[in-house]
Formats: structure tokens, C-alpha cells, sequence
């Protein structure tokens, strides 16, 4: 892969990423696993098998702490009490969006949650849902079912966000 290159499975779009794999094309290309023993990750999914599922994914791939939320309002309490470096979040979830926990953080006075990197999960991975994301905050889209090739490349785009928002002023 050349520098600047995007891995499998990811679309750059206007500097937000699109990891869409459903394969393990990934797996099976010998690509070495990224640094994520240092990374605390929240789930914010209302299907309980769901986050127990990518939890799980996550802890296989290294993660060193996950937390975990029902809904966008827990969510946000759970980013206030955990301090994740990186959010997966899904879309349609009840009483508050994905979409309404996104804006949240970016109208948040704090710096930190402004600046959290949030890669959204969906089911739905057309044009018009990218856009939303986009417009809304998120760093990319993940698309359901995630499988741990496509996890791998999205905590990737969430490192990357990391790196290039600590690059940032508050």
C-alpha cells in the first residue's frame, strides 16, 4: 500500500472515511495488526447481542478498555465518565440518535468530547447516510454487520483522527 493509500474496504471522503469490508480479505492480505492495546473504546449500540459481539471483536483485536452504552443519552454519560478515545456508534437508536449524541458532543464546552473522534456503525451505507454522517460530526461509517477485518480498518480511521486532532488547537 503507498503512503497516503487507504487500506481495503475504506473510502476517503472529504477527509472522512467509508469502511464498508464485509470480507476478511484483510485478514488473508497478512496485514498486521495496529496498535490498540493502548485504546479505550465506547460502544454506544441499543441491541445488547450487538455490543456484546463487537466488544468481544474489540478485546480479540486488543482493545485495552471497552465501555459500553444503550443509547445516545448514555452515551454521552458514558464519555463524561470513561474519557474514550474513540466512540463506535450506531445510527437509529431510541430515545436519542446517533446523529443527536454526535451534534451533542460537538456543541459540548468541553474540548475534549468536541474533538472525539465517533465512527459511526449502520446497516445502511448509501450516499445520503455518508452525507449525514459528514455533516453531523462523525469520522466515518462502518457498515453493519461488522466483521473484524472492517473493525480493524475503522479503529485505523479512529487512530488516524486521534493523531490528527491532537494535532489541533482546543
Amino acid at each position: 500500500m503507498t503512503a497516503g493509500a487507504s487500506p481495503p474496504g475504506v473510502a476517503q471522503a472529504k477527509g472522512r472515511g467509508v469502511v464498508s469490508d464485509r470480507s476478511a480479505e484483510g485478514v488473508a492480505a497478512g496485514r498486521t495488526e495496529a496498535p490498540f492495546d493502548a485504546l479505550s473504546v465506547l460502544v454506544v449500540e441499543d441491541e445488547s447481542f450487538t455490543r456484546m459481539v463487537l466488544a468481544k471483536m474489540l478485546g480479540t483485536l486488543g482493545v485495552k478498555a471497552v465501555h459500553q452504552a444503550a443509547d445516545g443519552e448514555s452515551g454521552l454519560a458514558a464519555v463524561a465518565a470513561h474519557s474514550p478515545d474513540l466512540v463506535l456508534c450506531d445510527v437509529e437508536m431510541q430515545p436519542m440518535d446517533g446523529f443527536g449524541f454526535v451534534r451533542a458532543l460537538r456543541a459540548s464546552a468541553d474540548s475534549r468530547q468536541r474533538s472525539l473522534p465517533v465512527l459511526f456503525m449502520s446497516g445502511r451505507v448509501d450516499d445520503d447516510r455518508k452525507a449525514q454522517a459528514q455533516d453531523s460530526g462523525a469520522d466515518a461509517v462502518l457498515a453493519k454487520p461488522v466483521t473484524p477485518a472492517s473493525l480493524r480498518d475503522a479503529l485505523g480511521i479512529g487512530l488516524r483522527a486521534i493523531e490528527l486532532k491532537a494535532g489541533q488547537p482546543a
